[in-house]
């Protein structure tokens, strides 16, 4: 799916963007145009994600939930993270709608303040020559209407004085109190961390805004440099936010919760019963010819969920092969 240059890009600047396929998209949007418009969003709620984490990854909206485990996507992150072996950390549909400049607060979503998104992922440090992780933010809507494109810091190579490790000069890191307004951030710094504002104006100046349609996804990484920049006040727009990491990296956590969380009213069921061996995968589900496979083990699983549609084939004729 992905050319080598923007795996290149990727891994040595830290993000591009790219317009995905319609046929990735395009239920999602007939389903958003009937279904979180406007009228369906509260414009007093100005945090980031879904309220009350309902179009959380696993939805119970076919649409939604089908994107999350597009293979065409699944093969790009796999692309980027140079291995096969990949897991879902993230996936939440969520609206964003335009306020006024009065309405901002400290920790307001509306202009953020500029950050890395490592810190709320993983309990580690990012190494920038072994990432672990991708992250991605499809858009829906039209970039010129609703204004609110992701700002971003591409890394200028090795010496890149931006790109210096520890990354901990923002908020929320190394004891530094947490804002999210991108106005009470750097007035705190300004008053408190004169190298650390000077090195905060220089991102501003250098940041990119991303110009969107609808299917135009950012791929980008934890430890770039980012923020989400102020909407038109009273346009709406919706954006996918998803992550994935290396099935053996260490320290990144699950950012929804858990996928089998919701069993037992057939939803997620029903997602392992029509998924395929590869975007059962993503969920941790073992792939054919995997060592966790045995015969009882397939058995057991086989019947919890072939009412569901689940075809133990590829995994017994794999079981077979092994022998």
């Amino acid at each position: 799916m992905l050319t080598e240059e923007q795996v290149r890009v990727w891994r040595e600047q830290g993000a591009f963007t790219m317009q995905l396929p319609d046929d990735i998209v395009e239920s999602v949007l007939d389903w958003l145009s009937q279904n979180l418009t406007l009228e369906h969003i509260d414009p007093s709620y100005l945090d980031f994600g879904s309220a009350g984490r309902q179009f959380e990854f696993p939805t119970k909206i076919e649409p939604l939930d089908d994107l999350v485990l597009n293979e065409q996507l699944i093969a790009a992150v796999q692309q980027l993270l140079g291995t096969d072996d990949i897991r879902l950390l993230q996936a939440d549909l969520w609206p964003k709608v335009g306020v006024e400049q009065d309405q901002h607060d400290a920790q307001s979503n509306t202009d953020q303040r500029m950050h890395m998104d490592y810190g709320n992922n993983t309990v580690l440090h990012p190494d920038w020559d072994q990432p672990a992780a991708v992250a991605a933010i499809i858009y829906y809507d039209e970039g010129a209407e609703t204004a609110g494109g992701t700002a971003f810091v591409p890394r200028q190579g090795v010496d890149d004085p931006v790109y210096q490790p520890p990354f901990i000069h923002m908020p929320g890191y190394a004891g530094k109190p947490f804002f999210n307004d991108r106005k009470t951030v750097e007035d705190w710094f300004e008053a408190n961390d004169a190298e650390a504002y000077a090195l905060r104006q220089s991102l501003y100046a250098r940041e990119q805004t991303v110009a969107f349609t609808p299917g135009t996804i950012l791929f980008y990484r934890h430890d770039i440099w980012h923020r989400g920049t102020p909407l038109l006040p009273g346009k709406l727009r919706r954006v996918h936010n998803l992550g994935w990491k290396r099935a053996d990296a260490r320290g990144l956590s699950i950012w929804n919760e858990g996928w089998a969380r919701q069993s037992y009213t057939g939803h997620v069921e029903s997602i392992i019963g029509r998924a395929t061996p590869l975007q059962r995968s993503l969920l941790d589900f073992p792939l054919p010819g995997d060592d966790y496979w045995t015969e009882a083990r397939l058995d057991n699983v086989e019947a919890r969920f072939s009412f569901y549609g689940f075809d133990a084939r590829p995994y017994r004729d794999a079981l077979q092969q092994r022998g």
